[in-house]
């Protein structure tokens, strides 16, 4: 290791100890936003640190690798709070070689520490990006996986300078595609094209064949550990989703997502760099970013938020893949751009730290799980939205149409237009003692009309074999379930809408047992 190279890994190394310091320091995790996302991620680690498998166990159209550094961490006892933020610091410990190995092959001069520190702060990050001054660890995954995709694209298509390792390089394209194809299959579908014709260009037959080899290695593995039905399951989960209009999009539309102010300039700035470099700056890299382009454009489509993180790999690869004048300023704009979200990311330990503890509470009562905290104002203050139905005929006009006025009916019961926008954590909680006060058994699972039906989490239940902790189509978990339970207010009623319809030939087979403010209860018989 040279001097130079000593100097880097020094660098990533202090950088991931004073972030995980800092975040660590407050001794569980805060979050203030989305809480139905952090919901969906804390079932999953907690039933993976059960032994459950993704996919086997039940149904999610995201891949193990998302969670097995949380999951770790709660099987062997830590509460969730903590196990996330140790699952974040676990998950640069393992890719934090693979950072100083592309930056010191790959970047020049001091480009390489900023590369390698956006990098890292992207990893240990407590918010998706964008400029709210929030904490949460929603779609922790993305982050991680836009990383995977920087130094995947970073040592695929840029020449090593003056060091080169194909067994490196080829151990961390396929580790990245292994991840994308066992974590966010959107990534590996969109970035697989552009890697293959990068490595082809350079004639980087070794690294192709390590990278296979790396992705032949760990399905083989995971083949042995979860059978050949992980697999089955796994494309079933993925088709499930792939056919539901549940959750059409994650945030703008694809006119929007090209067109719309946001994005124009970054869109511009894309263009751009494919032109310089096709031009005389690097043809073959500008053939590569021409691959690159949808790629970006798609993962930042799916992605909640639609933050352009693509603009720092397109900065990268101007700066590192071009020597020119213009490729560089072009290089400067495109960080330029993508600048807040990174220092929104950078931050936001520092948030997380100084948040006012007094303002919070436990989301759950469970040892060790009581590590996990929220506001309390978004616990324990519900809030619906509701369509106003006017008595008084001079107002009936305001009334809605009867095209307008749609209730969700099931055995012949019309429930109410109703959104529940806010405290989640606090109706779940109070539906959860309900149901144990009722006399709903620890070994009895419930199946819930709406998105989330994660009881077990908040009282003496049994998780559904099965059963989706976020819904996207079909009854999964419903055959495990001894009860049916409707929300007075769901928190989706398009999910609600969709499962009445699949429920309703089975309608005869259900009788009501329990009607409350909160929820309506249905026994099978």
């Amino acid at each position: 290791m040279t001097q130079s190279g000593g100097r880097l890994w020094l660098l990533c190394i202090s950088l991931v100890l004073v972030i995980s310091g800092i975040t660590l320091a407050k001794g569980g995790l805060y979050v203030d936003r989305h809480e139905g996302d952090t919901l969906h991620l804390i079932e999953i680690v907690r039933r993976m640190g059960l032994g459950q498998w993704p996919h086997l166990d039940f149904s999610t159209p995201l891949g193990l690798l998302n969670f097995l550094p949380i999951s770790v961490f709660v099987g062997a006892g830590f509460g969730v709070g903590v196990s996330i933020l140790l699952g974040q610091v676990l998950f640069v410990a393992i890719l934090l070689p693979a950072i100083w190995w592309t930056c010191w092959s790959r970047v020049p001069g001091r480009a390489a520490y900023v590369v390698a520190g956006v990098s890292i702060v992207t990893c240990l990050a407590m918010i998706h990006g964008e400029t709210d001054a929030h904490v949460s660890m929603s779609m922790h995954y993305n982050r991680w996986a836009w990383v995977l995709a920087a130094l995947a694209v970073a040592l695929a298509g840029l020449n090593p300078i003056d060091r080169s390792s194909a067994v490196a390089d080829g151990v961390i394209i396929g580790a990245a595609m292994l991840f994308f194809i066992l974590g966010k299959v959107t990534y590996g579908v969109a970035f697989a094209p552009a890697l293959i014709v990068a490595l082809v260009l350079r004639k980087a037959w070794r690294t192709f064949a390590i990278g296979v080899g790396v992705v032949a290695a760990g399905a083989i593995l995971v083949t042995v550990l979860g059978g050949i039905e992980f697999w089955v399951t796994y494309v079933g989960d993925l088709l499930r989703v792939g056919g539901s209009d549940i959750r059409p999009r994650a945030g703008e539309d694809w006119a929007s997502l090209v067109l719309a102010p946001r994005f124009l300039i970054p869109n511009l700035a894309l263009v751009a760099g494919i032109v310089f470099l096709r031009k005389g700056d690097n043809p073959d890299l500008g053939l590569v970013l021409t691959l690159l382009a949808p790629a970006f454009l798609y993962v930042t489509y799916q992605n909640y938020g639609n933050d352009p993180k693509w603009l720092a790999i397109l900065a990268l690869l101007l700066w590192a893949g071009a020597a020119t004048r213009r490729s560089r300023i072009l290089a400067l704009l495109s960080a330029a751009l993508i600048a807040p979200s990174v220092a929104n990311m950078a931050i936001s330990p520092v948030r997380h730290f100084l948040l006012p503890e007094t303002q919070y509470q436990s989301a759950f009562v469970e040892e060790p799980h009581t590590d996990f905290f929220t506001l309390s104002d978004r616990v324990g203050r519900v809030l619906e939205r509701r369509p106003v139905q006017f008595d008084n005929t001079d107002f009936a006009s305001l009334n809605g149409s009867a095209e307008q006025n749609n209730p969700i009916v099931f055995k012949g019961e019309a429930f109410p237009e109703c959104v529940q926008t806010l405290g989640l954590f606090g109706v779940m909680q109070a539906i959860a003692d309900d149901l144990s006060a009722f006399g709903v058994k620890a070994d009895q699972s419930v199946f819930t009309a709406d998105t989330f039906g994660s009881f077990w989490l908040f009282g003496d239940l049994k998780p559904g074999q099965g059963a989706a902790p976020w819904y996207y189509g079909d009854l999964t978990g419903y055959e495990d379930g001894s009860y049916v339970l409707f929300p007075t207010c769901p928190a989706t009623p398009r999910a609600m809408r969709a499962i009445v319809k699949d429920l309703t030939p089975h309608e005869d087979n259900l009788r009501e047992v329990r009607r409350t403010e909160l929820y309506v209860l249905y026994e099978k018989i």
